[in-house]
């Protein structure tokens, strides 16, 4: 961190959570990649949640005082979470393609059933394709091998991002995308349909869902599935295809 920025806490952070909060990896990495580009004066925190499990930050609300490099101010409301990858989950069965996905609770946006691909937040590891075979296995219950996975953001953006920028106006959050693609059979394909996963400890309840790749595609409201959809239809598309 700069000595020369100058921070506060509300509050509600208990004082003893400081150190843990401005050490923690997701500001680490906010910090270290925003402090870059732009000059940091003041970062007030306003609140932290933590990790069910275990006491560390799961998302950091900050508000800072910053400026670009000529000086003109920015807006500084920041939502901290770190980056995420998510997997589109190809599915052909008898000449047909469906896509696999899961229905959970979205309070945010007012669902109780958001349809979406497999996902999740990135680990402290660092390990996209880790973290992205381990939601698959815990949110699809598919087993997979890393060498089935396709790296459609490094398709699209080579180096460029390590994924899209899903509301880039507040979260930091950048979308690592993958795709994997399975031949079933019908028994299958059936058998992956209405699959329940709970998980207590983070208030999630999934259910997998079955759909035709293009039924699926008018369903699904969630950015990170449209973004997914367009990059594996161009990775389709490629020239070496």
């Amino acid at each position: 961190m700069s000595d020369s920025v100058e921070y506060s806490f509300a509050a509600e952070i208990p004082e003893k959570d400081y150190e843990l909060v401005l050490n923690c990896k997701i500001y680490k990495d906010w910090f270290e990649a925003s402090s870059s580009k732009f000059k940091i004066q003041k970062v007030h925190f306003e609140s932290v949640n933590y990790f069910a499990r275990e006491h560390r930050p799961l998302f950091i609300k900050l508000n800072a005082t910053a400026t670009l490099p000529d000086g003109r101010p920015v807006h500084g409301v920041v939502l901290v979470r770190g980056n995420a990858v998510g997997v589109l989950v190809v599915l052909r069965c008898e000449g047909q393609k469906y896509l696999l996905l899961v229905r959970q609770p979205r309070f945010a946006i007012s669902e109780t059933a958001s349809l979406e691909i497999p996902a999740g937040i990135l680990d402290w590891s660092g390990d996209y394709r880790k973290v992205a075979l381990s939601e698959l296995e815990e949110e699809a219950q598919i087993k997979a091998d890393e060498s089935e996975l396709i790296d459609l953001s490094a398709f699209w953006w080579k180096d460029f991002t390590p994924g899209f920028a899903g509301s880039c106006g507040l979260l930091d959050e950048r979308i690592r995308l993958y795709a994997i693609e399975r031949d079933v059979t019908s028994e299958q394909l059936k058998a992956m349909d209405g699959r329940n996963q709970t998980y207590v400890d983070e208030n999630e309840w999934i259910r997998t869902e079955v759909l035709p790749y293009e039924e699926a595609a008018h369903q699904f409201i969630d950015g990170k599935n449209l973004i997914a959809l367009f990059l594996y239809e161009r990775w389709l598309k490629r020239p070496d295809c």
